[in-house]
């Protein structure tokens, strides 16, 4: 079995380096908003190039929060891309707001409702030209919130991912590109305002009683995993972008992404109209696939609905090896060729 994530193989890469953290932060009793958490929190930001970062429990919190620091609730619109996780809308609908889709052609209209645009970098890439769509929103008096939680590392003009808007959002899942040991996240921006802001509501607003938070902290000891794997950054990315350059010389009779500059690889998404038959194919060969679908409570629109029904996700991870990513090159080149065996049959 080739797994889409294996998350075991990534712990033993270093597992002697993260045992000796997690015991050291267990034998200090440092596990809420201790030092590690901070020196996190300075490490992505400066990774990011934004002046303050804050860690929560999750993306989909960093998201959320952003939100309601801004002031958006009930009678307001956000624009939302339609290709995107169910979080980038669903924390819109939980602050009584609406979200208003928008389709991959980008085309989207701005009304005296909407307050907010949250474009979603999906799969490594930007979703836009943020240059264009910032000062876009800055005409319009509208909060840009990057959803960056697939995008960790991505370079356009210049500018990472996450450092465009008010506000970027990113995600620590585990088989995200900087993945976690369980649910993490945090918000980026260079304003010391929502810095400030974001800091006292995922702490209940424990300094001030007169108001309400939640509880959304990235505990220390998460922290201290990932103060380790993001030293370790840039070889993952360069590595992820290997398996990718594999893909795209060996792959055939499939639409492959784009090489676009700046991009960074959290998934590698392929597209044909027989990407039902091929999962299945894949997965009676021992390669787990995933298929490339985010649905939500609301209808989707056509270019989505029509994307994400024919698009797979293959694995792409620092621990697969050049022997097993050929071994999926050749299961999926195989394919059409046992196809059309098939078909003489």
């Amino acid at each position: 079995m080739i797994r889409f994530f294996n998350p075991g193989l990534s712990y033993l890469k270093n597992k002697e380096e993260y045992l000796s953290e997690i015991d050291r932060v267990l034998t200090n009793g440092d596990l809420i908003l201790r030092s590690d958490l901070e020196k996190f929190e300075q490490a992505l930001a400066e990774f990011c190039g934004t002046k303050y970062a804050v860690g929560l429990n999750s993306g989909t919190d960093a998201l959320y929060l952003a939100l309601w620091a801004y002031g958006i609730g009930e009678g307001d619109e956000v624009l939302v891309p339609s290709h995107t996780f169910v979080a980038t809308a669903q924390v819109v609908k939980q602050l009584g707001a609406t979200p208003v889709l928008y389709d991959m052609d980008g085309v989207f209209t701005i009304t005296p409702k909407t307050k907010a645009i949250m474009p979603a970098h999906i799969a490594g890439d930007f979703s836009c030209d943020m240059e264009a769509l910032t000062n876009l929103a800055r005409e319009h008096n509208l909060i840009v919130i990057e959803d960056a939680c697939q995008s960790l590392g991505a370079i356009q003009n210049g500018k990472k991912a996450g450092a465009w808007g008010q506000a970027g959002a990113f995600s620590f899942y585990p088989a995200k590109i900087l993945g976690a040991f369980g649910d993490a996240g945090a918000l980026v921006t260079d304003s010391e305002e929502l810095y400030l802001k974001v800091k006292e509501l995922r702490n209940h607003c424990k300094g001030d009683t007169s108001k309400w938070g939640i509880n959304s902290r990235l505990d220390n000891l998460q922290a201290a995993v990932l103060n380790i794997k993001i030293r370790n950054l840039p070889e993952t990315l360069r590595r992820r972008e290997e398996i990718a350059e594999m893909y795209l010389q060996g792959l055939k009779n499939v639409d492959l992404p784009k090489r676009v500059v700046g991009r960074v690889w959290q998934d590698f998404i392929i597209r044909t109209p027989k990407r039902d038959e091929l999962f299945a194919y894949l997965k009676e060969k021992g390669i787990e696939t995933m298929k490339n679908e985010y649905p939500f409570p609301i209808p989707k629109l056509p270019l989505s609905i029509s994307y994400e029904s024919e698009t797979l996700r293959l694995p792409i991870n620092e621990v697969i090896t050049d022997e097993e990513v050929h071994e999926i090159i050749k299961a999926i080149n195989d394919f059409d060729s046992q196809e059309a065996v098939n078909e003489l049959n």
